[in-house]
């Protein structure tokens, strides 16, 4: 059972046994993935719509089940959900605005607000908007300064064989840090002040959002207490207690503000309108004071058509930001990775390989929800390796601190076409090709597409093998598996959003036909040139050899050779 006290709406109190509504944004296109993830991890019944899904769970450790979802972006609580008949038709502005004000008081905030306490309480974060980071610009300009970098994250974090323990100079200075922040407890304590931490400016803090985390003024009775959780690398999760000595701070008295989405129809009203006129009564009736950029509660309202949501916001930045650090021009979010992985249906034991790493987004999310599996990664741009190897790095280091094992992944530069692997020694291909708009070139990718798909095929185990393909190009794509029809098979396709981008997914099924053996000249642009030149069926790029019954495989190339003779004589004479 949760119990806390909230200014305006009393004490609120939430049983383990009850439920709570989670509403979770996807990918566009792939709720039907997410729906699959949520009821086979939580066995929750799924409501989905585009973009969206919404399922219940008990309150008792919530918190870490909806974590580990890993489809899931962004995650809040509902508050609210019903439907509002004539508001998509409504032309009365003031009295729809008016309903919106006086919808406050209508809520039992209490199950969400102690929800969003609780979430935020395992979860640190800092109140207010994600800070937006500085774009790392991958030119070639800056090319000699970033593989520095990486190389200094690589060798700093120990992934060319180095001892893994800290060295003694680190280790005083972690001394000597938690040293400070243990004196700065006990003064803080000694005054009578609620138990917050004065730590040195280098030191790595992180908030709990359920509190102010600024002390403007002790004697203020009207401010809320200030809670700050000093997290070192060791205790991630660890919540900051409270000495019985130190008075009760009263009730919770959060700073918020109110973010309206619309949609579905053209209403009377605009967003900023309904967002104004809601949070006017959120702050009316409970007295919540109203921050814009350093608020603790998101309450989020959600307009579609007649239909209207009340929820409040738990993650403040999108869980497809987790395993990446060091991000590249076309970083994949791991939400979208970890589809395609389930799209694959990898198995233990398979080896799994990435042939267009970019930033070893594809692999890195495999090797830590699929550790019983083997990853490559690989690219032949002189930045991709090192950074891919420099997010494998930050990770191992974390999991080396937890005493846990590094991952079961490695990368090297090669060839997409010609890659370095022996035939037959691939379970599962995961890769995001490029779209030819921030790298490459629509032109290109039908060459770069061809040696792609064509060099998978012979690595790829035949009949067992698989192939999960993202691309934006999907005429290119298409027109490159028809060519390669001996090879592969098209299972499924699955339509996404990429940033405004019409994306798909690709499940390719390796057939049982073996690898063609193509001559010097494979990489003519189509079969029509390639029959126009003579080149005999059975060294045609796309087509497999077939045998004749009764006739040696040495025979029917000559005979292929000699055809091929005869054809180029008959031009000539023509």
């Amino acid at each position: 059972m949760a119990s806390l006290g909230v200014e305006g709406i009393g004490v609120c109190e939430v049983q383990n046994e009850d439920l709570i509504q989670i509403a979770a944004t996807v990918t566009s296109g792939l709720e039907q993935i997410a729906k699959e993830e949520v009821e086979e991890k939580l066995g929750s019944k799924v409501e989905k719509c585009r973009g969206r899904i919404k399922f219940d769970t008990p309150y008792k450790d919530f918190a870490h089940k909806i974590q580990s979802l890993r489809t899931l972006e962004n995650l809040h609580v509902v508050v609210a959900d019903f439907e509002k008949e004539g508001l998509a038709t409504d032309s009365d502005t003031d009295a729809v605005l008016l309903h919106f004000y006086q919808l406050a008081k209508t809520f039992d905030w209490g199950p969400a607000v102690c929800a969003w306490k609780t979430f935020t309480g395992t979860f640190p974060r800092e109140p207010g908007p994600p800070k937006k980071k500085q774009k790392v610009k991958d030119t070639s300009k800056d090319t000699s300064k970033m593989l520095e970098r990486y190389e200094n994250i690589i060798s700093r974090e120990g992934m060319d064989g180095q001892d893994n323990d800290e060295t003694e100079d680190e280790a005083a200075d972690r001394t000597e840090l938690l040293e400070d922040v243990q004196a700065a407890k006990v003064a803080t304590q000694k005054e009578g002040l609620s138990e917050t931490a004065v730590l040195p400016p280098q030191a790595d803090v992180q908030t709990s959002s359920g509190v102010q985390n600024v002390v403007t003024d002790v004697k203020d009775e009207t401010s809320s207490a200030c809670t700050t959780n000093v997290l070192s690398d060791d205790h991630d999760n660890s919540a900051s207690t409270v000495s019985p000595s130190v008075k009760n701070p009263g009730p919770l008295k959060p700073k918020f503000r109110v973010t309206c989405n619309r949609g579905g129809a053209k209403h009377s009203f605009t967003s900023m309108d309904a967002a104004r006129h809601f949070g006017g009564g959120i702050n009316d009736d409970l007295g919540w004071p109203v921050d814009l950029t350093k608020f603790d509660i998101e309450v989020v309202l959600n307009i579609y058509g007649d239909q209207v949501t009340v929820m409040i916001a738990l993650t403040k930045l999108s869980l497809h930001r987790r395993n990446i650090q060091h991000f590249g021009p076309t970083t994949l979010r791991s939400t979208i990775v970890y589809s395609m992985l389930r799209i694959a249906n990898v198995q233990a034991g398979e080896v799994v390989c990435d042939p267009m790493c970019g930033s070893g987004a594809i692999s890195i999310e495999g090797a830590v929800d699929f550790q019983q599996c083997l990853h490559l990664s690989g690219d032949n741009h002189e930045c991709a390796c090192p950074r891919t190897r420099a997010n494998i790095a930050t990770i191992n280091n974390q999991k080396r601190r937890k005493g846990e094992g590094v991952l079961p992944v490695d990368t090297l530069m090669w060839d997409v076409g010609n890659l370095p692997l022996r035939d037959e020694s691939v379970d599962v291909f995961i890769t995001d090709m490029p779209f030819g708009k921030r790298h490459g070139s629509k032109q290109g990718n039908w060459e770069l597409y061809r040696r792609t798909v064509r060099d998978m095929g012979r690595v790829c185990r035949y009949s067992t093998g698989r192939a999960v393909l993202l691309t934006e190009d999907k005429k290119c794509l298409n027109k490159v598996l028809a060519e390669y029809d001996s090879l592969w098979t098209k299972k499924l396709v699955l339509f996404i959003k990429m940033g405004g981008l019409d994306a798909a997914i690709y499940q390719l099924k390796r057939n049982n036909n073996p690898f063609p053996k193509f001559l010097e000249h494979e990489l003519l642009s189509s079969k029509r040139k390639q029959k126009k030149m003579g080149i005999p069926r059975s060294e045609r790029v796309g087509e497999p050899i077939i045998e004749q019954p009764g006739v040696e495989m040495g025979e029917t190339l000559e005979n292929d050779a000699s055809d091929s003779r005869d054809m180029s004589d008959t031009l000539t004479q023509k």
